[in-house]
């Protein structure tokens, strides 16, 4: 993994700025100049590198683009897009970063695009959850899907915003 940047810029630079230096035999000589730096592109490549599993990313929260994957399942039902549209309002109206996926596509689909994507924390609203009043609740590192009422999710993406 490369993460860093190395550029040799040589004499150039010194030479227009009149940057020298005087070496052991008293001569006045250009300093050679190189700059050094960590690509943003290149450090979101090292993460990645180091985070994923065979589904997609892993990102860590610290620096993930999106906290949340906010998923609506598509449904006949008007009422499944509302709690959905009204989850989302309340997620950013507590400062969360979230994807929100409304596509007409299958849950499949979704899911699949969520690991892909590798949000920290996937959240589904759908006719069965909300059937129990729950949304279900995700962590991308694990393996179990947990239901949690709607009135306690605020506890729980706490931790993830």
């Amino acid at each position: 993994m490369e993460a860093g940047n190395i550029f040799k810029l040589g004499t150039r630079f010194s030479e227009e700025l009149g940057a020298h230096y005087t070496d052991e035999k008293g001569e006045k000589k250009p300093l050679v100049m190189g700059c050094y730096g960590i690509g943003l592109g290149r450090l979101m490549a090292t993460v990645v590198e180091v985070h994923n599993d065979e589904k997609g990313i892993v990102w860590p929260r610290e620096i993930s683009p999106f906290a949340i994957h906010l998923i609506e399942i598509p449904s006949k039902k008007t009422e499944i897009k509302k709690q959905a549209r009204k989850l989302y309002k309340l997620l950013l109206a507590e400062n969360a970063e979230v994807l929100y996926d409304d596509r007409g596509v299958s849950a499949g689909v979704k899911f699949a695009d969520a690991d892909l994507i590798g949000c920290p924390l996937r959240i589904v609203v759908s006719e069965r959850t909300l059937e129990s009043g729950c949304v279900e609740v995700k962590e991308r590192s694990k393996t179990k899907a947990k239901l949690i009422k709607i009135n306690k999710l605020k506890a729980v993406i706490k931790n993830h915003v």
